[in-house]
This record gives structure tokens, sequence and C-alpha cells, in this order.
């Protein structure tokens, strides 16, 4: 059968197939009814009269009947009423709403067909704006981080300053292709010398950025939902990770549609800003993917034709992380040992496993559900949770959990809703617990006994306590960990009305813990922008619940220069009333920048400190001193890294994330990242660039003028993706060519040898002459001939080579001898 004989034809010789399209689309048509016979024409198409620039393949059957291929309808964007195979001819009257005409003189077909059934024309924004990143790498190598504090006691005590205490924050991973190993620990002395170590996590961890999945196993922290609460646990975990692919847009974004009558342009506009503009041919279209920012606003999609006429469609939208996209799916799932006392020596692990998961998944653009669960320890809790897009004004969230231990029961709802109305951005949320409601921070708190690091420690680092890492120095110390019996929150905030510099903000929060203490706090803030960026703000609250308390803060920020300020505010409360003065100037990121900040509070809580740091490129230096309550401390910050990669050891400030370790070749090669420039390289033509993101473009350049003269470089850009918190080793091919050189040659007048001869060696190396009768030639030899061909014909030459250690070799003028004068146009 033909069909039949497609098929395998198709399947050994596609390239002849490419080469005789369209004829072979006609070879390859299932044959229709055995009575009806084929006229295979190529026509040029009309679509609702206007040309679709393309000559397609139709069949006319012997009742007169126009039909084509499947494949063939859809190149033409015409929707038939069933999906079949590609090659079955369709005859055109069995497509709803369509009707042609036959011109025979002209060979065409003027095809009228409605919208419905024409196949939109799509463009992906999503693509447009986010383009993806490589595939992320890591090379091998280690990184210590490290944190030195070290304070005086009270200066202004009659004896000599004495040794008031240090600390010392480390943080290592060694990393590979094949995940990242973290190990970090404090060590604290005192002013009677006693020392403590403190290991603080222990963990390694793998991504998959193809799967977004991730793997953890040491020390890891339970994920959760908006009504769940996580603990620290020693186990291992697994879960979705949208992080590892920057490009990917995980909430739904709407779709923008429309219908050009001819040839026109199209703009889309998200909240009067231009993101997207692009030519469309006459017919349907589909924006899809259009980038929103979170919250309400509106998308305006704008036709133009040639004549400047314009049509205009707007789409009010909600766009909220809440939501997942149909089909996304998130999850989490958790199993180990819980750790307590973390951060302190009464730090311990429980000998009863837990274990926790979460999940949620994208339904439909306006609905996510999510569910969680968690065990151990006595405890089994669940939940279910959804959030629903009300229309275009807010989104919802609603769960409901329930648990059970030591035979009490309990239940937790949870409701929240944020929405932008009248101008108006409103956020409403309620969380209460009915009966004994208790999970696993509640379960595995009652094991944990009060427990901190010792206040001696604290008192000897009062002084610079703001740069002390986030959980070094304090454990969580649980009196009563069971969930709060309710919390409700509500805030609203707006642009000042006529005056759009300025806005404004009110909020409550009414929160009963499992003790009965009461807080109800009521606050509103105001704050607008000045000339010369200066910003007016103001602040008032009042707690009337079990602690009553009011306060009021009303300041001014001027900021001077690129990174200086100066802010003075005035509060007041229950304890009087303080005035306060600070002047700060940020640290930049290039060595030799340098920052400080200067407070000085005097009233109610007098409180003075001045603060100096500089970056040195290999760590970061800070010195301060600080007055309070007739004790004055000094002490002295020093922050950096150590970093083994690529066969040596580089020294920085503190590392968070990814960096690149360049290798060009040469030393005092400068370097750039972004376009700006970073460093030059050591002796060993390497340098660290400490800064890069994690799984996104990354470029890196090097400027090729301090290269040496004899070097051969493949590109001076790179362009990469580093993992998450490891290293990638950056080579530039830089390649010194100590067998090439530089050769002048002169015809036997004198005159140089015409740019554009072409030359050989007798080793078959071929080169071009240049202007002035240069040529680069490689692959030299001590004893080189070489024959130049041109239109004026062809001579020889001979000379000698050798090579220059650091330069350039350059030889000549060298003189090429007419052996044969043949002229090529002979």
């Amino acid at each position: 059968m033909l069909r039949s004989h497609c098929s395998s034809f198709g399947g050994n010789a596609l390239l002849i197939l490419a080469l005789l399209f369209p004829l072979s689309t006609f070879f390859c048509l299932e044959r229709p009814k055995a009575d009806q016979v084929q006229e295979k024409l190529q026509l040029e198409v009309y679509i609702n009269g206007v040309p679709a620039n393309m000559i397609s393949s139709f069949v006319r059957l012997a009742n007169g009947r126009m039909g084509a291929a499947q494949s063939e309808l859809e190149e033409l964007g015409l929707r038939t009423p069933s999906q079949r195979s590609a090659a079955e001819v369709i005859p055109l009257d069995e497509i709803p709403t369509l009707k042609y005409e036959y011109v025979e003189r002209s060979q065409r077909i003027l095809i009228t067909i409605s919208d419905s059934y024409r196949i939109p024309h799509a463009f992906d924004l999503r693509s447009n704006s986010l383009a993806r990143a490589p595939p992320a790498q890591a090379g091998w190598g280690t990184v210590l981080n490290y944190d030195l504090l070290s304070s005086t006691g009270n200066v202004q005590q009659s004896r000599p300053i004495w040794f008031g205490g240090t600390s010392l924050t480390l943080d290592g991973r060694a990393f590979s292709p094949y995940g990242t190993f973290d190990q970090s620990a404090l060590l604290l002395t005192n002013q009677n010398l006693f020392t403590e170590a403190i290991r603080l996590d222990t963990s390694y961890r793998y991504s998959d950025q193809e799967r977004l999945i991730s793997w953890g196993v040491g020390d890891e922290i339970t994920s959760g939902l908006a009504w769940t609460r996580p603990i620290r646990i020693g186990g291992a975990q697994v879960q979705s990770n949208f992080a590892l692919r920057p490009d990917l847009v995980t909430m739904p974004l709407p779709n923008l549609g429309g219908t050009a009558a001819v040839p026109s342009s199209v703009d889309v506009y998200v909240n009067n800003i231009k993101t997207f503009s692009q030519d469309v041919g006459a017919g349907p279209f589909s924006v899809s993917n259009v980038p929103l920012v979170t919250g309400a606003g509106t998308a305006q999609l704008v036709i133009r034709d040639a004549s400047g006429q314009e049509t205009r469609t707007s789409l009010p939208f909600y766009a909220s992380s809440l939501l997942l996209a149909p089909g996304l799916t998130s999850w989490s799932l958790e199993s180990g040992l819980p750790r307590l006392g973390y951060g302190s020596t009464a730090d311990t692990y429980v000998e009863t496993p837990v274990a926790s998961a979460s999940l949620r998944r994208g339904i439909f653009d306006w609905l996510t559900l999510e569910g969680h669960a968690e065990g151990g320890s006595g405890l089994a809790n669940g939940g279910i949770g959804a959030a629903v897009r009300t229309g275009t004004i807010g989104v919802a969230d609603l769960a409901v959990a329930g648990s059970t231990l030591s035979g009490s029961a309990g239940m937790q709802g949870y409701v929240s809703y944020d929405t932008r109305l009248f101008g108006l951005n409103i956020h409403a949320s309620s969380q209460r617990v009915f009966g004994t409601y208790n999970d696993l921070a509640s379960a595995t708190a009652r094991l944990q006994s009060d427990t901190s690091i010792s206040s001696s420690y604290l008192n000897g680092l009062v002084a610079f306590l703001p740069y002390i890492q986030p959980n070094a120095l304090t454990a969580p110390i649980y009196q009563d960990a069971l969930p709060p019996r309710a919390i409700d929150q509500f805030s609203i905030g707006a642009p000042v009305p006529l005056d759009p510099k300025a806005s404004w903000n009110i909020s409550y929060l009414h929160e009963l813990d499992a003790a009965n203490t009461l807080s109800n706090i009521l606050a509103a803030s105001y704050s607008r922008s000045l000339p010369y960026d200066a910003s007016l703000f103001a602040t008032v609250f009042s707690d009337f619940g079990t602690n009553k308390s009011t306060g009021i803060l009303v300041g001014l920020s001027i900021p001077f220069g690129a990174s200086s300020s100066i802010t003075s505010s005035v509060s007041g409360g229950s304890g009087g009333t303080t005035a306060t003065v600070d002047a700060v100037k940020a640290l930049g990121p290039a060595t030799g920048d340098y920052g400080y900040e200067v407070r000085d509070s005097e009233g109610a809580s007098p409180y003075r400190a001045a603060t100096f740091s500089y970056q040195a490129g290999f760590l970061t230096a800070k010195v301060g001193v600080s007055q309070d309550q007739g004790n004055t401390n000094a002490a002295v910050d020093l922050r950096g890294s150590v970093i083994g990669m690529g066969g040596d050891v580089f020294f920085s400030g503190w590392v968070n994330d990814a960096f690149a370790v360049v290798n060009a070749g040469a030393p005092g090669v400068e370097v750039s990242y972004e376009n700006r420039p970073v460093g030059y390289t050591d002796a060993q033509g390497m340098l660290l660039v400490p800064t890069l993101r994690a799984y996104q473009k990354n470029t890196i350049s090097i400027d090729p003028a301090n290269l040496p003269a004899n070097a051969e470089l493949a590109s001076t850009k790179v362009v990469v993706a580093p993992a998450d918190r490891a290293g990638i080793l950056v080579p530039f091919k830089v390649e010194s060519d100590s067998t090439a050189a530089l050769v002048v040659f002169v015809r036997s007048d004198g005159s140089f040898v015409p740019a554009g001869a072409a030359g050989k060696t007798d080793g078959g190396e071929e080169f071009v002459i240049g202007y002035d009768g240069q040529a680069f030639i490689k692959s030299l030899k001590g004893s080189n001939s070489v024959t130049i061909t041109s239109d004026a014909g062809s001579c020889k030459a001979d000379f000698n080579f050798a090579p220059q250690t650091g330069a350039q070799a350059r030889i000549g003028p060298v003189a090429c001898r007419t052996d044969v004068q043949t002229a090529r146009n002979q």
C-alpha cells in the first residue's frame, strides 16, 4: 500500500524527502476512498482576504471537493474538527465555518473562516524575558569562613583595660560536582580564658537541577506551610527546589490574546510599563506567561496597524506566590531525630524519630491545594488547605489541621486573605486552636530543659552584638511551646490621597498564647519622600493587652554622597523620651572601600557607639567602641574566608554563596564580572571572584592587553552558572605559541607582497598576507620555505626561525623570489 511504502521511505531517506518537499507530501498522502480520484495542486493561499505568504499542497477530488493533509492545514493555522494522522487528507468543507474558492487561472485558493477555527500564533514571554542559564557546575574545593570577634571589659574602671571575651564563628564546607559538605561551629572564651566549643550544623547536600530535587543528610530544618511550625532535626530531607531553575516561573501567569485584521505590531503593558513588543501577521494570536508583579494590577494589550490605528484591551489581574501554576507540584519529606538546645552546650538529639511531609499542587490558575502531615514522639498531626484566587481582587488561604498526643486531641484553623480594593492594600489572617492541639514543635519541646550560653560571654561581647552570626550565641528557651491559642492580624495601607509621595499603614495584632498572656498591639505608620532623596517617617503603637505599653517614633533621613546618610529621630514611651542621631556610610564590596556608623542616643536610654569598617580584600575589618549605662567597651571584628581551589589558596571576605576562580594564564590580567572590574590575576594567573549568583547566568571576562605578545586566546568572555555554595573554575584557554612568528615579505623591487596573497609552508601550514606584507605563520621550524601566490603570479622565500620566550617573534623583511610568472587569468 502507498501508506506503508511512504512510512518506510520516510524512515530511510529523510534527506531526500526534505529536498523534494512539497512534492513528497503528495506521495505520502493517505489514499482517500477508492472511488475518489485526486489531482495534486500547488496553490497560493489567501485567508480572510490576506495572503498567507505560502504555497501549499492541496488535492482536488473527483467530485470537485478540495482537501489537504492534516499537517498542511495546521501549518496554515487552520483548526480541524478532530485530530487525525499528519498525512490524512481532510476535505476543506468538513471544517466548520470554512468556505473556499479555487481560482484556477492564478492558481490561488481563497479561504474564509472564523477566528474560532484558526490556530493563534503563540508568543511565550517567559522564554523571551528569562533565558535559561547554562547547566550549573561545581568544581572541587574548600571554603572556611571565619568571624573573629574580641572585646574589652569596661575601660572606665580604675584598673587597666582587660580582656572581656572572644568568639570565633567558623563555617567550613567542602564542595564537589557530587554535592557540598557543611560544618559550622562556635568557639567562646571569657575573661578567665575558659573556652567552650559549640557545634552548630553538620550536613551534606546535593541538588539535581534537571529534576529540581535537593537531597540533604545531617542537620536539617523541616519544611512547612504558612500554618505549620518547623523544627530542627538530625536526619534526612528530600524536597523539590525551584531555586535550581531561576528562569522557571512557578505562579500562574495570565494569557492575552486578540486578532489582527492586517499585519500589525502588538505591545503588552503591565501597570503602564511595556514588557513585550512583537510584529504579528493577520489573524489570531496569543501572548502567554505575561510577567507580573505580585499583587493587583492591570495588563494591557495594544494592537497597532500600519496606519497607526490602535485597539486596546485591558485585563485586571492579581498575582500571588501562594498559587502554583497548574500541574506544578512543590513537596518535601524529612525524617530524623529532633534536635534540642541548638547553639548551647546542652545541644542534644532526642532518641525518638519524627517525620514530616508537605505538599502543594497547582490545580487551576485560581486554585492550589496543600497538605501537611507530621508524627513521632507520640504525636500524630495532619492538615489540608487551599489557596484560592477570588477573581482579580485577591487570594485567600484556608487550612484546617488536627492532632493527637498522649490521648489529648485538638484542632487548628487558619484563614488569610490578601487583596487590593479601592487603592488599599489589605491583609487579614486568623489562626485559632481548639482543644489540646500539638505539633512537633510543642511535642519535642517538652523534652528540653531551659539552657543557654552563660551570660558572662554575652557581657564581654556587648559592644559588637550586631555583627555576631544569627543563632550563634543563644539557644531557644521553651517556657511553653504550645501553639498560641489565637493569632489575629490585620493591616491596611495605601498612598496618601493627593500626595503620591506619601504612604500610610495601620496594623493590628491580637495574640493569646498558651499561658493566657494577651497582646493587643495597634500600630500606625506614615512615610513621605522629600527632595534630594530624603525621607520623613513616623510610627506610633500601643499594646493594651496584658503588658500595657505605648510608644512613638518620628524621624528624618537625609542621604549624602553615594552611600552615606544621616538619620535623626525622637522616640517616646513609658520609659521616657530618647533622641537619636545616626550617621552611616555603607561598606562597599571593592577592595579599599570603607564604612562607618556613629550613633548618639540621649535621654531616657543614653547610648553612644562608633564603628569603622574597612574592606581589605582578603578580609573585612571592623573596630568599634560603645558606651551604655556607664560601661565603655571596645571591640575588634575580623571577618573573611580561606578558599582552596584550582591548586591555589585565596583569602577573601566572607563567601556566602557561589564563587569562581579565574585562570587567565598570565599574571596581572584584569578580570571583570558583569562588565565591572574586580581585580587582577596573581603571579599564577589566578583570581577569586567571590560574588556569583548560583544557578544564574554570570558573565566573566578578561582584558587581553596584559597577555604575552605570543599568546593565543579563543575568547575573552564566558558565561557560567555555578551550583549553590560551590565554586567553579573558569579557565581561559590562553596558549603561548613558541613556534609562531610575524613575517614580513617583500618583492624583488622592495615593495611589500600585496595583501590577500595566499601562502603555504613546506610543512603544509597555510597563511594569508596582510597589510605591509605581514603574515602570521605557525608551526615554524629552524629553516623554512614558503610559496606565496597572488594575482600577479607566485614566488618563493626561505628564512630561519628562532623562538623568543614571552615575546612575539618578528622576522623580515624576507625577499620573495619570483620563479614563475604565470598570471591566474591566463
